[in-house]
């Protein structure tokens, strides 16, 4: 009854999107991930991390296919980066439960609706109309 959720995880630098943030020093780094998020996903990484706290903590979203975090690049590697794979591990797990469940009741609903319709297919069966 699992679903077929895959992990997120943070895949290479897009150095083609990456660039000046338009906050001094800091620059918007675009990394890219595995696959696209989904809508959930992203709202609870967004909101996750905007709750997470930690030293040196930079803004940092997930959209799409990308998270961006407006850092100085070499806080990145040592900084920023473990952190943002506690919160996407933690993202991970969350959403594995929650695509578990819809997974669990789309499939109850498929049985209901089944099971009606074997009921119906009897009753007709059974029924005499003359």
């Amino acid at each position: 009854m699992a679903s077929n959720w895959t992990d997120i995880k943070i895949v290479e630098l897009d150095e083609a999107a990456t660039g000046p943030s338009g906050q001094g020093a800091l620059v918007r780094i675009v990394l890219k991930l595995s696959q696209s998020a989904p809508s959930e996903w992203a709202e609870y990484f967004n909101n996750a991390w905007s709750q997470h706290i930690y030293m040196m903590k930079r803004r940092a979203s997930v959209s799409g296919r990308t998270l961006e975090i407006v850092c100085m690049p070499n806080e990145l590697e040592e900084d920023h980066l473990p952190e943002l794979k506690k919160i996407i591990a933690e993202t991970n797990q969350a959403y594995g439960a929650y695509a578990n469940e819809q997974t669990r009741r789309r499939q109850e609903q498929e049985e209901i609706a089944q099971r009606q319709k074997d009921e119906l297919a009897q009753l007709k069966g059974r029924l005499k109309l003359d």
